[in-house]
């Protein structure tokens, strides 16, 4: 039976584990991190007794409002979003939300000159217009765009046949790279294929790489969920 998720105070214990294992850098993510109402309250904690570690939230922009980027913006915590899409952004989001909000919020925190991170994932519905989000995080202000496969974790568990083959991905990354040099950094994703974690024989297969590696996963960085427990990778897959 899992655990209920931890409270304010709970958090609070974390991030002083956090303190006394002289962590330097802390992403808040989800879920949907904005949910909480006690969130503020968290990440000032968090900046108060890490004053110098690089703090940033995570989340998928709808809940962002300007007055939030300006409290982020006072306390030094850097933000990222979620892009899944222009045409696709309703269908990747399992909403009726269109993707003008977040592109709107992104450059927004340009204005505000206050960095902003895009996330996009990537998988067979929108693998045709990746090359279009990536050219609209930046053309919106986006300080980096990240790109990744859809990982075969959490939701993605059910959804395989969307996932992109090793081909498919390469190729993803090779329409990116020949786009005209923006200034803005691009990072390509390719953590669940490395040798440290335990996969499916199937997937596996499916991204067959001798140039697999490993990770930092467990060792470098870890996650701790919403109950408190820790794991080595927040896109582990488990062996069920």
């Amino acid at each position: 039976m899992a655990h209920p998720p931890l409270d304010g105070e709970g958090w609070k214990k974390i991030i002083d584990k956090c303190v006394q294992d002289g962590i330097a850098e802390v992403l808040f993510t989800g879920g949907e991190a904005l949910l909480r109402k006690d969130l503020f309250e968290i990440v000032s904690y968090a900046r108060k007794v890490l004053p110098k570690a690089r703090l940033t939230l995570f989340t998928n922009g709808s809940r962002l409002t300007e007055t939030m980027m300006r409290w982020f913006k006072r306390r030094k915590i850097f933000l990222a979003v979620s892009l899944q899409g222009l045409v696709t952004y309703a269908e990747m989001t399992g909403t009726r939300r269109k993707p003008n909000g977040i592109l709107r919020r992104i450059a927004r925190a340009a204005e505000l000159k206050w960095p902003m991170i895009v996330s996009v994932g990537a998988t067979r519905i929108n693998r045709h217009e990746i090359a279009d989000v990536y050219a609209a995080a930046v053309l919106s202000g986006a300080s980096q765009v990240q790109i990744g496969p859809m990982m075969a974790s959490g939701r993605g568990k059910k959804h395989l046949d969307i996932m992109l083959s090793r081909r498919e991905w390469e190729k993803v990354k090779s329409e990116i790279r020949a786009l005209p040099d923006t200034g803005v950094s691009v990072q390509f994703v390719d953590e669940f294929i490395c040798r440290c974690r335990s996969q499916p024989a199937r997937l596996l297969k499916r991204w067959a790489n001798d140039e697999r590696h490993l990770c930092s996963a467990g060792k470098s960085f870890g996650v701790v969920g919403p109950n408190g427990r820790y794991r080595i990778c927040l896109h582990a897959v488990s062996k069920n």
